[in-house]
């Protein structure tokens, strides 16, 4: 995939704390770093994580330190190691970041920079390879099948299984997943569930609604700028599938075009991303996202989304709820379409919240990526564990050349 190459090509350079669950890695686009003693945060947000994360006010802050100093671990890291890390993840317990290395220099140079070494038999590209595989084994999707993906912690691979939607075909798929990783001795994690992924389609401020013309209703990701005078924002690749369609705002008025020329629509292996135009009459883009209650988060970058770290999400069907990241780098299928590279989060979601935006939980917050899909257990009528899914936002600022438009925390 082009992704892959292109996050290789990538590793050679110094590279700062971006977005990244399989897609591009790109120059870092943050703000002022921020000091690693617990800082204030915006009220609503630190309401949202009591409630969501179970947390006590002290513990929130406490984490969100942790987080910013795990964050500059990250590019310490990346900078240090001779090669990419079998995988990376904060750890709440500890508030450490933790690195999955197979050698013992790059161990030392992981303690060297202050994070936790955790030494691992198999490497990054090792995995990769056997994520490969099983893409090219499932072609356009097996029945029963849900995705599959690296599993960080595991130093392994996961598989998951639709418990309601296996058969036969289901069953010799997962032998076949098992036997490659037996002949590489990487361990392989079936994971089964009775939830389903599927995609949840339903100024300019993240999280808020718009129209596409005839598909359904959807939420704004993030305000972006690009070549010449062009100002837009990302949205779902599923939300911007017909080419030059009128895009209308919360309040029904015209507000630009969608996926202009056709060509800016993503719903495949590629990713979940679209672009919408904004050149309505009296609106203009912001770098604005409906926190909680509405209130306004200005995001000042984009980051990467790292295992563990807990984050925020906005959209116009449930509003703002908070969670952890899971998981990243993750093939999931839709049963419609199977997209690779996207992110994992326990925080609850709706449909109509396809598009909307993640963000990171600093007093500085950063721009995660946009809304995907989920599982059955929504906010508001949980079923189970809640599964949301999101695909990183570097993506398609590389594609399309564009820029994220940022403000003052």
């Amino acid at each position: 995939m082009e992704r892959r190459f292109r996050l290789a090509a990538l590793w050679g350079a110094t590279v700062a704390a971006v977005l990244v669950a399989a897609g591009p890695i790109g120059p870092a686009h943050a703000g002022p770093r921020p000091d690693p003693s617990p800082q204030p945060a915006p009220r609503g947000m630190l309401d949202a994580m009591r409630r969501d994360l179970g947390l006590s006010a002290a513990q929130v802050r406490t984490r969100l330190a942790q987080e910013a100093e795990a964050h500059r671990s990250v590019a310490a890291v990346r900078r240090a190691l001779s090669a990419p890390p079998a995988g990376m993840w904060f750890d709440p317990a500890t508030g450490r970041l933790v690195v999955a290395v197979t050698g013992a220099a790059d161990a030392r140079r992981v303690r060297d920079v202050g994070a936790v070494a955790r030494t691992v038999p198999h490497s990054r590209a090792a995995l990769g390879g056997l994520v490969r595989r099983i893409s090219h084994r499932a072609g356009h999707g097996v029945p029963g099948v849900t995705g599959w993906g690296v599993d960080e912690r595991a130093n392994g691979v996961v598989l998951r299984v639709a418990r309601t939607r296996r058969g036969p075909r289901t069953d010799a798929f997962e032998r076949t997943v098992r036997g490659l990783g037996a002949r590489t001795r990487i361990p392989v994690t079936v994971e089964r569930s009775d939830q389903t992924p599927r995609q949840q389609g339903g100024s300019v401020v993240g999280g808020e609604r718009w129209m596409p013309g005839s598909e359904g209703i959807c939420s704004i990701g993030f305000s972006v700028t690009g070549p010449g005078d062009f100002q837009g924002f990302l949205t779902a690749g599923h939300c911007t599938l017909t080419p030059d369609q009128a895009a209308y705002g919360k309040d029904g008025s015209l507000l630009g075009m969608s996926n202009q020329g056709g060509g800016h629509s993503v719903n495949g292996r590629e990713g979940d991303f679209g672009l919408v135009g904004v050149d309505g009459p009296g609106w203009t883009v912001s770098a604005n996202v409906a926190g909680q209650g509405g209130t306004p988060v200005a995001v000042t970058g984009y980051q990467e989304g790292l295992v563990g770290m807990s984050m925020c999400r906005s959209g116009q069907s449930s509003g703002w709820h908070c969670g952890q990241i899971t998981r990243v780098d993750q093939t999931v299928d839709y049963g419609n379409t199977v997209i690779e590279g996207l992110s994992f989060t326990n925080a609850c979601s709706a449909p109509g919240d396809s598009g909307g935006s993640y963000v990171t939980q600093p007093s500085a917050p950063m721009a995660l990526g946009v809304h995907s899909g989920g599982g059955p257990a929504t906010c508001g009528n949980f079923g189970g564990p809640t599964l949301t899914i999101f695909q990183p936002i570097g993506e398609a600022l590389t594609k399309w050349n564009l820029r994220l438009k940022t403000g003052s925390p």
